[in-house]
């Protein structure tokens, strides 16, 4: 029987440019995160987390420039509670929002835009407050003036393109993203994909674990080699 860790990366496409950020999974609960530009296939590396996370849930704005996840909190008796998802800047894992959960079903959440966003866990509000210049939509009463219901925090009708709101009443799915047919991954190793043909990207079988905080940890004085989040120390070691 093979001993070996399991190893698998997610993709996630930005819909607007040439972005992505991969999503690597090193075991049960090792994940890290790399950002990628599919135009010069150079890729930056961001942080690790040690905790299990919902992959499939995770969404990526349509500029590449912020990430949706959620956590399973392995100590439910924290003000995190048991679940959480969190809005962050990619390729990083530190909150800018965070919103605690006590169920898996409310998990992840998805963008309406590049600064609208929705969490599944309706009820649940965020205890970090850093999510300068993007805005939750929350579903709210239908009326005259707000036809699909969404609606900002403080009451007034999401801001969405008409398009959108088009898509939203007549439950028309989006497009699919077709970048992913061009890619393939095998084993920690990403590759592109023309026809039967696959080409070697970057082999991210060997990395090694490095927990250190985000460009935005510390707001205040920009020093990021002593401040951390409050929660970074509890989601990333």
């Amino acid at each position: 029987m093979s001993t070996a860790p399991l190893l698998r990366l997610y993709l996630f496409f930005a819909t607007e440019n040439d972005r992505a950020l991969i999503l690597r999974r090193s075991g049960r609960a090792l994940y890290n995160l790399i950002g990628w530009d599919r135009r010069t296939d150079t890729f930056t590396e961001g942080q690790w987390l040690k905790k299990p996370l919902y992959a499939e849930e995770a969404k990526l704005s349509p500029d590449g420039t912020h990430f949706i996840y959620t956590v399973h909190n392995a100590h439910p008796d924290t003000r995190a509670s048991s679940h959480y998802t969190v809005l962050s800047r990619a390729p990083w894992f530190t909150a800018l929002a965070l919103f605690p959960h006590g169920a898996a079903w409310q998990s992840g959440g998805y963008f309406l835009s590049n600064t609208l966003y929705r969490i599944n866990a309706e009820g649940a509000a965020d205890i970090i407050g850093r999510d300068e210049g993007l805005h939750r939509v929350v579903q709210g009463e239908v009326s005259k003036d707000c036809r699909t219901g969404l609606r900002l925090l403080n009451g007034q009708p999401a801001p969405l393109s008409r398009a959108l709101r088009d898509q939203l009443l007549t439950g028309v799915e989006p497009p699919r993203e077709t970048a992913m047919d061009r890619y393939e991954t095998q084993a920690g190793r990403l590759y592109r994909r023309r026809g039967e043909e696959f080409t070697l990207i970057r082999d991210f079988t060997e990395m090694t674990p490095v927990y250190t905080p985000a460009p935005y940890s510390d707001p205040e004085t920009g020093n990021v080699s002593q401040t951390w989040h409050p929660l970074d120390d509890e989601a990333a070691r």
